[in-house]
Formats: C-alpha cells, sequence, structure tokens
C-alpha cells in the first residue's frame, strides 16, 4: 500500500533509507524498548501485534512518512519519522540508531529525512520536541541552527527553518564528504 516515499531521493553514501514494512515491527520494538535509547522516548510496550497494527495504519494514510535506515549492506540500523504536518512545517522524530552506527550514518540519516521534507515534500520549517534531560540530543539540534520555541513540563520545543538548517548542516556534510 504506503508507496508515498520516493526511494530514489534516500540513497545517501553512508545510509539508504527506505518505507518501513510490517516486518520491520521486531526491529522498532527493539530499538524502542532498550532501556538505553528509550530513556528520553514515550514509552512503548513491546507487543508486536500492536507495533504491526500501528505499521498496517501507517501505510494507509498519506501524511505522515515512517524510514528505516540500513547500512550499505542493507543491514537495518535505525528508524526516523516525519509526522505532525502543520501548514509549511513538519516534525521529525522517532530518531533511533542502534549501537555502534558512525557519526557519518547517524547525521546523514538525520540529513536524508530532513532533505526528504524540505525538498521532495516542499516543507519551508521542521518543528520538534526533545526532553528538557537529553542535552546531547537538543545541543545537536541547536548547532544545526534550531531555536527553542518554548516548553513544556517535559519537553523543549525547538524550530529551524530550511535557510537556518543548511547554512550549518551543509559545511558538516563537506567534511563528511555528503553530497
Amino acid at each position: 500500500m504506503g508507496g508515498k516515499i520516493v526511494s530514489e531521493a534516500l540513497i545517501g553514501k553512508y545510509v539508504n533509507l527506505r518505507e518501513v514494512k510490517i516486518d520491520d515491527a521486531d526491529f522498532i520494538l527493539k530499538l524502542r524498548c532498550n532501556d538505553k535509547k528509550s530513556q528520553f522516548l514515550h514509552k512503548t510496550e513491546y507487543n508486536l501485534e500492536k507495533q504491526q497494527s500501528y505499521i498496517n495504519h501507517y501505510l494507509k494514510i498519506q501524511n505522515e512518512w515512517y524510514f528505516i535506515a540500513e547500512d550499505k549492506n542493507g543491514i537495518r540500523i535505525g528508524t526516523y519519522r516525519i509526522y505532525d504536518i502543520k501548514g509549511d512545517s513538519f516534525c521529525i522524530g522517532s530518531w533511533l540508531m542502534e549501537d555502534g552506527v558512525s557519526a557519518e550514518q547517524s547525521f546523514e540519516t538525520d540529513y536524508l529525512v530532513r532533505m526528504y521534507g524540505f525538498n521532495i515534500l516542499g516543507f519551508n520549517r521542521i518543528h520538534f520536541d526533545v526532553r528538557k534531560g537529553n542535552k546531547k540530543v537538543w545541543r545537536y539540534h541547536m548547532s544545526l541552527g534550531a531555536v527553542k520555541t518554548g516548553e513544556t513540563e517535559l519537553d523543549y520545543l525547538w524550530e529551524v527553518t530550511k535557510a537556518d538548517y543548511l547554512k550549518r548542516a551543509l559545511p558538516m556534510c563537506k567534511a563528511m564528504g555528503i553530497k
């Protein structure tokens, strides 16, 4: 069903991204239910049937994009989503990577998803939230031009424009050999 992701746009130097499939459910749950990785996530119950049902639902809707990151050998190494569309802005989230992936693989996964939202889907801004205690992640986003727009009890709210993101991301891409 799905078929809404243009996969040619998601081929990188270090990773390739593809649309999630039902048989990715166990992989996703292993990442989301990992105690270390889930410290700053909404809690997920390890329930394969529920995860498969979620993916089935996702494949039928047209306003979300759910990616699986694979290394150049086709081994799954992470997840990422685009969702919560608001005007010319999209939300990024569910960015989880396996232990041991390189900085280049992690960065390129983020870069490819953002560029997909900007260049393929046509959005001009990104909005997202990061748990207040997840300093490493919100510092990363700040280094790429994100500006804090508010907060909730648990999260800082962020926004970044395409222009501000590219100003910061392109030199990093060049340093990593990413086009």
